[in-house]
């Protein structure tokens, strides 16, 4: 790691000491490329480590600095990026080892845009094969393992990001999400993630696991960090047919100013899921919290119908769509837990689809009712604390469970049904040292509000400085 005298360990430190002059971003990259040397062979959240391009890229910005030319705000800054995003002339598997030898020629949208801003790329983080587990493994690499607890799961899909972040090899990572595979592994890793607005970072091309959902988002050791690289990755793009045409709201201000008395509720269960009772309290401590900064919480959980009855149609179906002809050539490379999944949902009737897709509906009504009460809504982020890696509990909170993504990651599929921008912020630990996260969540279009809560609550209860145990912190 970079040495946290000069940049604080974040994205704005680092970003500030290169355009001050303090640091070089060849001294950044290195830095980071170091660490990934010393602690990926522990974790396994790269598929690929750019030494060389990175060490151009960050020369570059150098000699940028030197000639006085205009500096973007992420000038300098080692990032990673999930391995579901193209990009040009470095390796792009999607988790899949039926793309091992992928070199893309063009960057993704997201890619492009962290580039222009200055963003120097180290590598490609771990991922499931198109994002399609809940923990991070494939048939490329050895399964990604938690910073906090080597034996512990990172979550997924975006596993090997938000590993690589809660290390410190790099200040921040992208991460992609229809299921909650941003949310889940922040949570799990102990460190900031949010999903925003569906379609307000635009997703093209799009090869993640569920297209009528998926949003990509930032994993971040802070609140601001998150709310820069957001103000680079958000914005319209005619090439995504769900891009936001409006322009976004100004996310570094969200992140500094007061959050002010806002309308609250809390609920542990979202009247649908089984939650370990360690993890209920953990996240409820989180969430009393807010009376402190005079939001006192109301337990109050939306009516909303059980979300997986049109979820779960709506998903496999989009899944199948997507990634129809890999599917049929390449089914081997998939995990018994996903052809399980794809085969419990037979191919829709075009009736049986809308029917589905009008359940969905009447649940984006009723949640919509319910954030005119309340301006925020927050829950656990996952249902349980990471778990033995590839042993996912088959009992949560007495109550016995399928064994699966479904069972410890259920709170973020409301959000990516709904649209609405969702953020998971380190809300403390287990008795065994494990993180557990708490769920922020607002109205669709409104990331401003739940980058404020995440901000007010990061200045009540930091977590920047809090380092796993194999850090040695």
């Amino acid at each position: 790691m970079l040495d946290h005298t000069m940049t604080n360990g974040t994205v704005s430190g680092i970003a500030d000491a290169i355009r001050a002059g303090r640091v070089s971003a060849v001294e950044a990259t290195d830095a980071a490329l170091t660490a990934i040397d010393r602690l990926d062979p522990l974790l396994h959240a790269f598929l690929t480590v750019d030494h060389d391009g990175a060490r151009e890229a960050a020369a570059s910005a150098d000699r940028a600095v030197a000639a006085g030319a205009p500096l973007g705000p992420l000038h300098g800054v080692p990032i990673a990026v999930k391995d579901l995003e193209d990009t040009a002339g470095l390796r792009s598997t999607y988790g899949a080892a039926s793309y091992t030898d992928n070199v893309p020629t063009v960057d993704s949208a997201l890619v492009a845009r962290l580039r222009a801003a200055g963003a120097v790329i180290v590598g490609k983080t771990n991922t499931p094969a198109f994002g399609l587990l809940g923990e991070t493994k494939n048939r490329l690499a050895a399964d990604g393992r938690n910073p906090w607890n080597t034996d512990r799961t990172t979550g997924g899909s975006s596993g090997g990001s938000a590993a690589a972040v809660a290390a410190g090899m790099v200040a921040a990572a992208t991460g992609t999400d229809s299921a909650g595979s941003i949310n889940c592994p922040a949570a799990m890793c102990g460190v900031y993630g949010i999903k925003p607005t569906h379609g307000r970072v635009p997703m093209h091309p799009d090869y993640g696991d569920a297209l009528h959902f998926n949003d990509g988002g930032p994993l971040t050791r802070s609140v601001a960090d998150a709310a820069r690289l957001l103000t680079a990755m958000a914005g319209p793009d005619p090439r995504d047919p769900v891009s936001l045409r409006e322009p976004p709201p100004d996310f570094a201000r969200a992140a500094t100013a007061e959050l002010g008395r806002v309308r609250i509720a809390w609920s542990a269960d979202v009247g649908h899921f089984a939650v370990d009772r360690e993890v209920v309290a953990v996240a409820e401590a989180a969430a009393r919290a807010f009376a402190e900064l005079g939001c006192e919480p109301v337990a109050e959980t939306p009516d909303v119908p059980d979300p997986w009855r049109s979820y779960t149609p709506l998903y496999v179906t989009d899944v199948r769509v997507a990634l129809g002809e890999w599917l049929s050539e390449h089914r081997v490379e998939l995990y018994e837990e996903t052809v399980d999944e794809l085969a419990a949902v037979p191919p829709l009737s075009a009736e049986d689809y809308v029917r589905a897709y009008h359940e969905l509906l009447v649940f984006r009504a009723r949640m919509s009712d319910f954030f005119e009460r309340y301006e925020l809504l927050l829950t656990p982020a996952t249902a349980v604390a990471p778990f033995p890696v590839g042993e996912p509990p088959a009992t949560i909170g007495g109550r016995s469970v399928r064994a699966g993504w479904q069972s410890f990651m259920p709170f973020q599929i409301m959000w990516n049904m709904t649209g609405q921008p969702c953020a998971s912020v380190p809300a403390g630990l287990t008795a065994d040292g494990l993180p557990v996260g708490l769920m922020i969540v607002a109205a669709r279009g409104r990331e401003d509000l739940v980058l404020g809560a995440s901000a007010a609550f990061e200045r009540l209860r930091p977590w920047a400085d809090r380092w796993p145990p194999l850090l040695g912190a």
